[in-house]
């Protein structure tokens, strides 16, 4: 396939080279109108450029693209967008991985774009110095250049942050004062409305550009997510629309376009009256349901009353998510673990300064098997802990780790949280903002107080009682250091259910986010992982969720469910088709279906896999 693709790229090449002059000459005007260009590199580079395609002629294929056509297929590449990446290799605007490799998937970072415009641009010469000491040799004269034809600036006066990924609104601006300097129309014929996302100031009048020309076509299918990372493969595609009418390569490619909406979309009426006639059977007082395709947050349904017989609910609203906390520090298990701040089968007790009575660890705690007491009358702060770890009164029968020892513990979860946080010397709420909240735009929080917008916390109801204030909610802080207590990461996680289901997305697909890779593979695999023996009742333990075979329509599911102040919440995923459901609901009335599932949440959730399977 290799050389019938370089064959094609020769092709190509050789059919421009009478009708449009190579991508150096193509852009030679906007370069030599740039300020402060020299006329004579430009014409130097044009040159070049002819060059290379009079020797690319003589030869049976153009240099390097086997192997780059080689490395695209290495990394798995979809169909639909290889010819960018081939295209990108063949250009030289992105190098393979150390590995050979394409790492379609890998966030391009703020440095590796500028590296991709400058090449571009037609114009590889110093233009001065570097603004940022920090930025890697290989880039000190892109960044030098895009700072000094204003392509780019750098995140702050004294940084350009050559590491951090590009994200989607940054881009954006760097592709619009692009075009710019090279000088194409870069007004926008409309104003893009994203419903429920925030797009920055700075980048509104870029990110319609964008949208309107097409350049992010594929990527915004489900969302703009304008805060989100940009991957190799996203950019190759970006790169190679933005050349259509400039490169005879680009010119003829197959990009991918946008795809059709997801089942539940097409569905959305049905499903709605579903999750309403549930709702109503159960006795709900409000619910939200998100629903994921594919690895991709599709669809959201609500119900019923935020506050009850006086704000309606809406997606937006934040509700107390009960035991699915549990599922976000697992999460933040696994991206600690990736950082290299937490060893899985270390002792806690090196985390925490003391010689435990028996050797517990993180695997122990997320699978359940701590032996740790739990009890409401074990202080939670960490004194409380130490002293517990430390004595035999703390702890139960049997050997922690062994599942024969099983026993489902909010307590223990509780000191999870804590040893994440005296590992990491970080609150865990920071820990998912930096890696996955903000990347996804979403909003959840241990301490419900500390959210982005803690007026949209919801009261919990107890059926038709008030089981918890939304002001009683809202009054957990953040706590005076990291690890001064767990008495919020069993149950005290605050989200909606659309913010929740992008957290479960990336699970569903293994640590990919709409095209873009944010965790390792391993990590999800990890959390994925269980024994053998079955629970009483027929799942299986995860780390923390369990697994169900046979249910709701489904070969397997992933879950984890919650209760608490009269809520009844689920989250599960499919690891097969990446689909899964996040149901929230307050004031329902508990009962369970023969999987021991909330039927609320089940009947919900059956409705929702069976319509979007």
């Amino acid at each position: 396939m290799g050389k019938r693709w370089a064959a094609a790229l020769l092709v190509l090449a050789l059919a421009g080279a009478a009708s449009a002059p190579p991508l150096a000459r193509a852009v030679g005007k906007a370069a030599k109108s740039a300020e402060n260009t020299a006329k004579a590199p430009a014409e130097e580079m044009a040159a070049e450029g002819a060059e290379s395609l009079l020797a690319a002629e003589e030869m049976a294929e153009p240099p390097g693209s086997l192997a780059d056509m080689r490395a695209v297929e290495a990394a798995g590449v979809p169909a639909e967008s290889r010819d960018a990446a081939c295209w990108a290799l063949y250009r030289g605007l992105l190098l393979p991985g150390e590995d050979g490799s394409f790492d379609g998937e890998k966030p391009v970072n703020r440095a590796e774009a500028v590296g991709a415009l400058y090449r571009l641009s037609g114009i590889p010469i110093s233009v001065g110095p570097c603004p940022d000491p920090e930025v890697p040799g290989e880039y000190r004269d892109a960044v030098a250049w895009a700072d000094r034809v204003g392509v780019s600036g750098g995140v702050s006066k004294d940084s350009f942050a050559p590491f951090s990924p590009v994200t989607r609104s940054q881009l954006a601006v760097m592709l619009h004062r692009f075009a710019a300097w090279r000088g194409e129309n870069v007004e926008s014929r409309t104003a893009v409305s994203w419903a429920g996302e925030r797009v920055p100031a700075y980048a509104e009048e870029a990110l319609n550009w964008v949208t309107d020309r097409g350049l992010y076509a594929g990527m915004t299918d489900h969302g703009l997510y304008p805060d989100l990372p940009v991957s190799r493969l996203q950019l190759a595609c970006v790169l190679a629309r933005l050349q259509r009418d400039r490169d005879p390569l680009a010119g003829g490619l197959v990009l991918p376009e946008g795809a059709a909406a997801g089942l539940s979309r097409q569905k959305h009426k049905a499903l709605e009256q579903a999750v309403a006639a549930a709702a109503l059977r159960h006795g709900a007082v409000g619910v939200q349901v998100a629903v994921i395709e594919e690895g991709a947050v599709t669809d959201a349904y609500h119900y019923g009353w935020a506050v009850k017989e006086s704000v309606p609910m809406t997606d937006a609203h934040k509700l107390r998510t009960a035991s699915l906390s549990k599922v976000a520090v697992g999460l933040s298990a696994a991206l600690l673990r990736e950082e290299g701040a937490v060893d899985y089968d270390a002792d806690i007790g090196e985390y925490w300064g003391v010689q435990t009575w028996k050797p517990v660890t993180v695997r122990a705690l997320l699978s359940h098997t701590s032996t740790l007491l739990n009890s409401e009358n074990i202080a939670w702060d960490d004194q409380g802990v130490k002293a517990q770890l430390a004595g035999e009164s703390g702890y139960g029968g049997g050997t922690p780790g062994d599942l024969r020892y099983w026993s489902y513990n909010n307590h223990a979860f509780g000191v999870l949280g804590q040893t994440l946080e005296l590992a990491a010397g970080r609150y865990l709420d920071d820990v998912l903002e930096e890696r996955v909240l903000g990347p996804l735009g979403a909003d959840g929080s241990f301490a419900a107080g500390e959210l982005e917008e803690p007026e949209l916390v919801t009261p919990l109801y107890r059926q038709s009682s008030l089981g918890r204030s939304a002001g009683s909610v809202r009054s957990v802080r953040q706590w005076s250091a990291p690890g001064a207590t767990g008495r919020q990461f069993a149950g005290g996680y605050t989200s909606s259910a659309v913010d929740l289901a992008k957290l479960t997305a990336l699970l569903a697909g293994d640590g990919c986010f709409e095209g873009v890779r944010l965790m390792d593979a391993e990590s999800v695999e990890l959390m994925e992982s269980c024994e053998d023996r079955a629970l009483p009742g027929g799942t299986y333990q995860a780390l923390p969720m369990r697994l169900r075979s046979g249910v709701y329509g489904r070969e397997r599911l992933y879950y984890h469910t919650g209760s608490a102040y009269g809520v009844y919440n689920l989250v599960s995923y499919d690891p097969d088709t990446g689909d899964g459901v996040v149901v929230l609901t307050t004031g329902a009335d508990g009962g369970k279906d023969q999987y021991d599932i909330y039927a609320v949440c089940g009947e919900i959730s059956r409705a929702v896999y069976e319509a979007v399977a």
